[in-house]
């Protein structure tokens, strides 16, 4: 009994939450686009190469937000391989984004053509297992699990 309550539990707390974040970004969408171009009018917004090394920098924060994740869920995966961990933390990730299923979903709906909608989709499906394998192989040889016992 208390595992069909925590299966209604999860459900109800996922809609929830997917519900409310719906209506946030739908609900602001209109307003802020319209907010951001009155703010950028006249305004040159110019291609720049620099950036990519302010990207480089800053791309810390995903690796960290990544290995204090993992760091949190490993013992819990039902894996001890750090690639099918990573693997699946992967997984979760773009299923939390909405990248997994959603975003493929609707870029089919709104006519992009299939090999379209795989090469955009399929650089998140490459991107979030692959730095996830990466956090976990590496986290896991510097920092092994003790066991018990």
């Amino acid at each position: 009994m208390p595992q069909s309550r925590n299966v209604v539990a999860g459900l109800a707390a996922a809609l929830a939450a997917a519900v409310t974040g719906f209506v946030i970004h739908v609900g602001s969408q209109s307003w802020v686009q319209s907010w951001v171009a009155e703010r950028m009018q006249g305004r040159e917004v110019r291609p720049s190469w620099d950036v990519r090394y302010i990207a480089l920098v800053t791309s810390i924060e995903v690796g960290i937000g990544l290995v204090i994740l993992y760091a949190l869920v490993r013992g819990a995966m039902p894996f001890k391989s750090p690639v099918l961990r990573g693997l699946l933390l992967g997984v979760v990730l773009l299923a939390v984004m909405g990248r997994l299923v959603r975003q493929p979903v609707m870029n089919l709906i709104v006519g992009n053509p299939l090999s379209v909608v795989v090469v955009q989709d399929g650089i998140s499906w490459l991107l979030w297992p692959a730095i996830c394998v990466v956090a976990a192989v590496v986290f896991e040889r510097l920092a092994p699990e003790q066991n018990a016992g």
